[in-house]
């Protein structure tokens, strides 16, 4: 029962705190792209640097708030895991309004590129024209982003999962209760051999 409810607690931690940083992921980005800031490599470090943050903050808020609850590699992944698909749904959903609303151009043109591209090689450049080819194309560019995101975040995850657990407390506490248990034994040994 006190498992579930860890599970319970720590999903909840997650959703909770994903979708605040995920909020302001879609803020970040939408602004970036208002003063035409986005695309270029400050922007990513930048946001890099917010997820990195955003992800510690949630593992250390977590272990703040369950001091009692031993945070192990599997459960901090799994809580960085929630967050990080969490953000990467709200960056999907920044994505999306960039290419129906924001620049609802920036699709068009990538596949005037492509069509470029592949005229020059011959390629026939019908079914670029096809109306379903286009919409098949939007869903494809908001789902790709969606999963480059979520992997880049992952990574992040990982590691910070692996920083974070690699010297845990409560493995410690058990070595030292061990050790205090042993010592004991081999005092009443002793105090048995005296006698």
């Amino acid at each position: 029962m006190n498992q579930e409810t860890n599970k319970g607690g720590l999903a909840k931690h997650a959703f909770y705190w994903g979708s605040i940083f995920g909020s302001v992921v879609f803020l970040y980005q939408v602004f970036s792209v208002w003063i035409k800031f986005s695309g270029n490599f400050f922007q990513t470090l930048l946001y890099s640097f917010f997820v990195v943050f955003a992800l510690m903050f949630c593992l250390s808020k977590y272990k703040r708030n369950n001091p009692d609850v031993n945070l192990t590699f599997g459960k901090s992944l799994g809580l960085l895991s929630i967050v990080s698909l969490v953000m990467s749904a709200f960056f999907m959903l920044f994505t999306f309004v960039l290419i129906v609303k924001l620049q609802p151009t920036l699709l068009q043109d990538t596949i005037n590129q492509m069509a470029t591209m592949m005229e020059a090689q011959g390629t026939d450049i019908s079914f670029l024209t096809n109306e379903s080819f286009y919409s098949i194309t939007q869903i494809a560019f908001v789902i790709s982003n969606f999963g480059f995101d979520f992997m880049g975040n992952f990574f992040y995850a990982l590691f910070i999962s692996f920083i974070f657990t690699r010297n845990n407390a409560p493995r410690y506490e058990q070595y030292r209760n061990i050790t205090k248990d042993s010592e004991s034994e081999e005092e009443k040994e002793e105090i048995e051999n005296k006698d």
